[in-house]
């Protein structure tokens, strides 16, 4: 995009919902958001759509109304997507110095080299987001681009984000029929940081964010967003496991976690029977419940976390954690066992809950006029830097 609008239309999809805004820029690139409303459309769950004709109705007919009220008519759309199946890889690329000075051309020509591997290795595929990584000059880290240095050996590592054509398609198909095509995709996982960036001053963290039904884990590297992974199992995997192992019915076993105390220790406490179904009460003690889930939530951390091999180079104890679970019920009621397993390690959980359903439209706007510090592909600069020159030759 050569040109900044004033006014841009945003569109989120969320597990549930869509998100709808019309954003503005000022003329110093402030971002605010002068329309908005959420629906829950039809033909949609879970994120997915299963039902094209209904979603397109129902989201037309959203734009149309959002646009009448504005007096405003958009022919493209940005949009922020909550999805998971992307693939996440990092990538180096290196060239010998031999005591000479760093040159752009030298990273033109690192970057050119890791863009054509990457286009033959992931032919079906399209970059969501490209951040600089990691810069290293003689093995030593960097803080920013070395050009001017002298040096022998320089790495540059670089973070795809990439979506699997099909699903950009379906996408595509979607905003098409409502008239518009796809001006930019921003990850949901990526503004979620540059939150936590923005209101905790932390720009190096890990977060791990528990739903019902998966859980996922981000790092963040001075400020780069270098590495994703979902798991699928969520906070439902506890409570189906007392389901399982105590012969209860998950609307009972949600009723006795909502509403029963498990800081006890005698043996001899039972849950109440006014929790049960008619006629179906059994002695079940709340000490037993909860080494059920203990062992539950163990296995969860180690998978996740203390036994994750991908978190090899990432897993310092300086680094914060940033622990949300989703489910208010199982964290008020276990949080003390989560939080015994990071005990090594500086955990900051529960503070991750937005209470502003539009936080990811309002970051994606100051994204869009900005750009962000670490991505390495421009959105919009007045003055193209030579660097800017470079990313943007490589996407074009």
């Amino acid at each position: 995009m050569n040109k900044l609008e004033k006014k841009n239309l945003f569109v989120e999809i969320s597990d549930e919902n869509f998100l709808i805004a019309i954003g503005e820029h000022d003329d110093e690139l402030n971002f605010k958001i002068i329309e908005k409303e959420i629906f829950s459309p039809s033909g949609f769950k879970n994120g997915k759509i299963i039902d094209l004709e209904t979603t397109v109705n129902n989201l037309k007919k959203t734009i149309n109304r959002i646009e009448d009220r504005s007096k405003l008519y958009f022919s493209k759309a940005n949009l922020i997507i909550n999805q998971t199946n992307f693939d996440c890889i990092n990538i180096s690329g290196f060239k010998k110095l031999n005591g000479n000075q760093i040159l752009s051309e030298d990273i033109s020509y690192i970057l050119n080299d890791i863009k054509s591997k990457i286009i033959e290795s992931e032919k079906h595929k399209k970059i969501i987001h490209l951040f600089n990584t990691k810069y290293l000059l003689d093995n030593k880290p960097i803080d920013n681009l070395p050009i001017g240095l002298y040096g022998d050996f320089y790495s540059h590592q670089l973070t795809f984000f990439m979506m699997k054509d099909n699903d950009l398609k379906n996408l595509q198909t979607l905003f098409n029929r409502c008239n518009l095509s796809l001006n930019k995709i921003i990850l949901k996982s990526f503004t979620e940081g540059i939150d936590i960036i923005n209101k905790e001053k932390k720009n190096t963290f890990i977060k791990i964010k528990i739903n019902r039904e998966d859980t996922q884990l981000t790092f963040f590297s001075d400020f780069a967003y270098c590495f994703f992974q979902k798991f699928n199992f969520g906070s439902d995997i506890i409570l189906k496991d007392i389901s399982k192992l105590c012969s209860l019915e998950i609307t009972e076993v949600k009723k006795i976690v909502s509403k029963c105390n498990f800081d006890i220790s005698d043996e001899n406490t039972y849950v109440d029977k006014k929790y049960f179904h008619e006629n179906k009460f059994r002695k079940i003690s709340l000490k037993h419940l909860k080494e059920i889930s203990s062992a539950r939530i163990e296995e969860m951390i180690n998978i996740i976390f203390k036994k994750n091999k991908n978190l090899y180079n990432f897993k310092k104890k300086e680094i914060p954690i940033y622990f949300d679970i989703y489910d208010r019920d199982i964290f008020n009621k276990f949080k003390e066992i989560f939080e015994n397993y990071f005990s090594e390690h500086n955990l900051i959980a529960n503070k991750l809950i937005e209470k502003d359903p539009f936080s990811s439209i309002k970051i994606s706007g100051t994204l869009l006029s900005k750009g962000w510090i670490k991505e390495a592909i421009p959105i919009i600069i007045k003055k193209r830097s030579w660097i800017s020159r470079i990313f943007s030759g490589l996407f074009e």
